[in-house]
């Protein structure tokens, strides 16, 4: 009996680390590409299975930051789980970029996001 519930714990414990809604506080961070051209940065990322457009970015202060949330499918709340390897819940990602205006633009692509801040010139914002 108690192996069988030193088990169990350590199962809640993995998916309290998965952030499978246990803790409010916790979350994940999508993987991002971040490519600068002369013209724009690029920003890929993975975000398989979230509705793009409920994500919130800001590109200011030199950071861009996303977050949002990877809501888990209806199939999954009662079924018995055999692997859970995708972060479910909250997420949010911040990196650092050139602290520079820009002109957020979002395009959806296979598996996730392009993000992209076209440079605008410091003249042009006033």
């Amino acid at each position: 009996m108690l192996s069988d519930a030193l088990s169990r714990l350590k199962r809640i414990e993995a998916l309290q680390r998965l952030d499978f809604g246990v803790s409010p506080h916790d979350g994940w961070e999508p993987p991002m590409d971040l490519i600068e051209t002369e013209t724009e940065l690029l920003a890929y990322v993975a975000l398989p299975g979230v509705d793009t457009e409920t994500i919130e970015i800001d590109a200011s202060a030199g950071r861009l930051r996303l977050s949002g949330r990877r809501d888990r499918p209806e199939a999954l709340r009662n079924a018995a789980i055999l692997r859970l390897e995708l972060p479910w819940g909250r997420f949010e990602r911040q990196v650092a970029i050139p602290d520079a205006p820009y002109r957020v633009t979002r395009e959806v692509c296979p598996g996730g996001l392009l993000i992209r801040l076209a440079k605008i010139s410091r003249g042009a914002v006033a």
